[in-house]
């Protein structure tokens, strides 16, 4: 369905701890060109008075918003999911609180779902420097393992074309609600981060609809202020999900075939003391989950009646 031109657009941002970057982020959004948005935040247990501070910061800046809290942290997707069960907007924007956008982001990411075919449509990131990308788009390898194009490259134009991806960060990405009552909401069985926004855009894209990457929606990103990115935990946390994700979403003859046989030839290239604990915990728990993982994989089935999509790239 086609939006209109003033379609309202509810922001969802969680907040874990976020107090020392979610400032900068409310502050972009007071930048937007596009209206009307509102702006939903949800607090994971925050200790550290992130909720507050975060409602003192929109009050500042003269942003509207609902600041929701929660008594225990129950992840990113069910935060999410909580969220959005209180936006009223005929787009939804999932938004991570370290992250700044420029005024043009949000209509441009509007004016990409205006395509009826379009489900998903994600940005264009760059590192704090604001001249080397982070993400345009990306793509999914046989064995689960997620890559960014353009990745460390200076923007210098080379991605300015709107295209078709396998997928869009978390990070900053919109769909429209009726994309997501179709496919379902995040699965909040990536606890407590990681794969939630590869996982939904796989399911939009099976459901029939583009998952694009819209190079005028932009922004900056401070990445995994949270977790800290490759750090022991974060490497048993992304491979934990990655792990659930194949066996939930991959058939069993491609696990065999393709899956397996690429993640040996991964574990052969990669430095064994730095993943050796964290990998071999991921799959420990993945083996314990399976059952939980089994169901979670006849749900999808039966809400998405389809194929499965199986378009990874082999490549390093």
């Amino acid at each position: 369905m086609q939006q209109n031109a003033n379609a309202l657009v509810s922001i969802v941002i969680v907040l874990y701890n976020s107090a020392e970057c979610v400032g900068s982020c409310i502050s972009s959004l007071a930048s937007l060109e596009y209206e009307p948005f509102e702006l939903i935040m949800v607090d994971n247990a925050s200790s550290d008075g992130s909720a507050g501070y975060a409602r003192e910061c929109a009050r500042k800046e003269g942003l509207n918003c609902l600041v929701s809290r929660l008594g225990r942290n129950r992840g990113f997707a069910f935060a999410i999911n909580h969220g959005v069960s209180l936006s009223g907007g005929e787009v939804i924007v999932l938004l991570n609180p370290d992250a700044e956008v420029y005024p043009e982001t949000l209509g441009a990411l509007v004016e990409a779902l205006e395509e009826p075919e379009v489900g998903i449509a994600g940005c264009k990131v760059y590192y704090p420097d604001r001249e080397t990308l982070q993400h345009a788009g990306g793509f999914i390898r046989d064995n689960g393992l997620t890559w960014h194009y353009g990745v460390n490259e200076k923007d210098v134009g080379q991605y300015d074309e709107p295209a078709d991806v396998q997928y869009v960060t978390g990070a900053a990405l919109a769909i429209r609600r009726e994309v997501l009552d179709r496919v379902g909401p995040l699965d909040a069985g990536y606890f407590p981060a990681y794969f939630e926004e590869t996982d939904l855009c796989l399911r939009a894209r099976r459901a029939g609809y583009r998952v694009v990457y819209a190079p005028r929606a932009r922004l900056v990103h401070h990445e995994s202020v949270t977790v800290g990115k490759f750090t022991e935990r974060y490497y048993y946390l992304y491979h934990k999900n990655r792990v659930r994700f194949m066996l939930k979403n991959y058939s069993w003859r491609f696990l065999l075939d393709r899956a397996l046989p690429f993640e040996q030839r991964w574990l052969s290239m990669i430095e064994p003391e730095e993943q050796a604990i964290p990998l071999n915990k991921a799959y420990l728990v993945n083996i314990l989950n399976l059952p939980r993982t089994l169901a979670a994989r006849r749900r999808a089935d039966r809400l998405l009646a389809a194929p499965r999509i199986e378009d990874t790239v082999s490549e390093f």
